[in-house]
């Protein structure tokens, strides 16, 4: 089902996993592709990355965003029964794309990955987040994933649901430091 609706692909050519990517309409613009072995990408060319945010087209119906890193890891969320998750190609955020979260999302629950440059860029963007609820996904009082996982991809679908449904406002998971990245 997850392959289906993602609309995802193998390309010989390139021997890489393909992703297409859509606007915010729904039409395609370009892909994303993914070595099955180790962690290449090759995104497709022209894409403005910084004015993209995958699977906008599907979450923008729901009014709350759940913010992740990868493709993947929206497709993983998507399993765990939240198909309003969508993520920026990495930790990098782009002014642009935080414009677009607030014209189109009234909540926004940051799920980025329990690492340095994840919770940066989860910081960087409830900043940019003005007249927009932002939550922080969490396992518990200090500890930001269960069982070291570092995104939703080393969590299992009920840890994802857990974690969504404990999320905390932004002034709460900032009064958790030091949080721990295990």
């Amino acid at each position: 089902e997850t392959i289906n609706h993602f609309k995802v692909g193998y390309d010989p050519k390139i021997d890489m996993i393909v992703v297409p990517i859509f606007d915010k309409d729904g039409n395609p613009i370009s892909f994303n592709g993914r070595s099955i072995e180790g962690k290449s990408f090759r995104l497709g060319k022209g894409v403005p990355r910084n004015e993209i945010i995958y699977n906008l087209h599907n979450a923008k119906k729901y009014g709350t965003a759940i913010v992740c890193e990868s493709q993947f890891d929206v497709m993983r969320i998507h399993q765990a029964g939240f198909p309003n998750a969508v993520c920026f190609f990495g930790s990098h955020i782009s002014k642009t794309q935080g414009k677009i979260l607030q014209r189109y999302f009234e909540r926004v629950i940051i799920m980025t990955d329990a690492d340095p440059a994840g919770r940066k860029a989860g910081h960087t963007l409830s900043q940019m987040l003005r007249g927009v609820s932002v939550e922080w996904a969490i396992h518990d009082w200090g500890v930001i994933y269960p069982d070291n996982a570092k995104d939703a991809g080393d969590m299992t679908l009920e840890q994802i649901r857990s974690v969504i449904k404990n999320a905390v406002s932004d002034v709460s998971y900032l009064s958790y430091k030091p949080l721990s990245l295990a």
